[in-house]
């Protein structure tokens, strides 16, 4: 099976986990899908992070944090990339925007505090 939009299907797995009350999930492993959990761990979205190897591959431990996430909308999508100067960046009403800039992935507010644009990937909340 291909697929497209693998950051998507890492937020809808996240979001799927979410609902139904699990603690943990395992995605496949890129080093993006590393960083946007890393980066949610910062924000205290997940509590725990671990990358590993098996037979199929390596995989990406996350590990959900109470309260659990509610609300990830993809931004930029693969057919239609939206990239934003630092002074376009809007905060949204709650949660976190996650931004890859020149200088790696950041939070809406790094990326507007260090006057970086660049691609708005996922809102967060």
């Amino acid at each position: 099976m291909v697929m497209t939009d693998p950051i998507a299907d890492m937020f809808t797995i996240l979001l799927n986990a979410a609902k139904v009350g699990k603690e943990e999930v395992v995605v496949p492993y890129s080093v993006l899908k590393e960083k946007i959990a890393q980066l949610l761990k910062e924000e205290k979205y997940l509590s725990g992070v671990r990358k590993f190897k098996e037979s199929g591959g390596s995989k990406v431990f996350l590990a959900l944090k109470d309260p659990h996430l509610e609300h990830a909308r993809r931004l930029s999508k693969p057919g239609q990339r939206w990239y934003v100067s630092w002074n376009e960046i809007q905060y949204p009403p709650q949660g976190i925007k996650i931004i890859s800039t020149s200088k790696g992935l950041m939070t809406h507010k790094e990326a507007r505090h260090r006057k970086l644009g660049g691609e708005q990937l996922e809102e967060v909340w």
